[in-house]
């Protein structure tokens, strides 16, 4: 085009011949992105805020103690609430960058997991390697469910506590293995296996066992069979316990287990210990369960 503009062609009727528009050739780039020019105040009904007071605004905002709010539900509270003139695509880029957003506040430092390589452990000593799980068992008193988390120790089946409740926290986790490490005398290290659980997968929980030297693996997903023990004596338990009793109430199910474990722990014959009990066949080997008989 410049050749025939250098030969005197008028503009116009070139630009027609060459079916371009005036806007093309006159246009000249800048070196700039298009866009509008990113916003540094906002209205915050008539007065005119900076966008700092607005970021104070929205983490106030999320502190609130059961807040759970993306990008979408904190722009309609800033817009109905704090009369803010903002729209919802600003809101989420300003969530954006200050690490605001749902899931960047929620998000952990997460600890690789410690799959399973061994579908049955090789378990030579007690109370080196435990696997542990949560049921559910149906309380008919109080049309609820409960759920129950048990420790048992692979080697000799004892159960070596559980605790109930019509929820289980991580916290919850924690605190019976603290219960069950100051009751028994357990060896510098061992292993725990468990399934991925949310309660278990928790990075508080991985953090609390790597503190205690204690290593945790997980089952792969939908594999029970490499969690088998627990999942057996769940087995025991929904047919010596939930199939056979009803209960009234929260208090009734706590009383029953407890009497369930004892007579799981010392007297109930397990065909894998030889037809012994776990009391019966730890004591073969020199341990005394006898003050043992209750963490519940």
């Amino acid at each position: 085009m410049d050749e025939y503009l250098e030969q005197k062609f008028p503009l116009k009727p070139l630009l027609k011949i060459l079916e371009l528009p005036r806007s093309s050739y006159y246009y000249k780039p800048t070196g700039t992105k298009a866009g509008k020019r990113k916003a540094s105040h906002f209205y915050k009904g008539a007065e005119l805020v900076p966008e700092q007071i607005l970021i104070e605004d929205i983490a106030s905002l999320l502190s609130g103690e059961f807040v759970d709010y993306g990008y979408y539900k904190t722009y309609i509270h800033l817009k109905r609430e704090l009369n803010y003139l903002i729209g919802s695509n600003r809101t989420y880029r300003i969530m954006k960058e200050n690490s605001l957003l749902k899931f960047q506040r929620s998000k952990q430092k997460r600890i690789n997991r410690n799959w399973v390589k061994d579908l049955v452990p090789k378990v030579d000593h007690p109370f080196t390697f435990m696997e542990f799980d949560i049921k559910f068992a149906y309380i008919q008193g109080s049309r609820s469910n409960v759920m129950i988390l048990t420790v048992l120790d692979v080697f000799s089946r004892w159960n070596l506590g559980q605790y109930i409740s019509h929820s289980i926290k991580k916290e919850d986790v924690i605190d019976l293995f603290e219960k069950i490490i100051s009751k028994y005398q357990m060896p510098e290290t061992f292993i725990v296996r468990n399934d991925n659980g949310s309660q278990f997968v928790a990075g508080l929980v991985q953090d609390y066992f790597a503190k205690k030297n204690i290593v945790q693996e997980f089952t792969k997903p939908s594999t029970p069979q490499q969690n088998a023990h627990i999942e057996s004596y769940h087995s025991i338990m929904e047919s010596a316990v939930c199939q056979r009793f009803e209960f009234e109430n929260k208090k009734d199910f706590i009383a029953t287990m407890g009497r369930f474990r004892k007579f799981y722990n010392f007297d109930r014959i397990h065909g894998g210990l030889g037809y012994n009990s776990p009391a019966r066949f730890l004591k073969k080997i020199g341990i005394d369960m006898s003050d043992k008989e209750s963490l519940n």
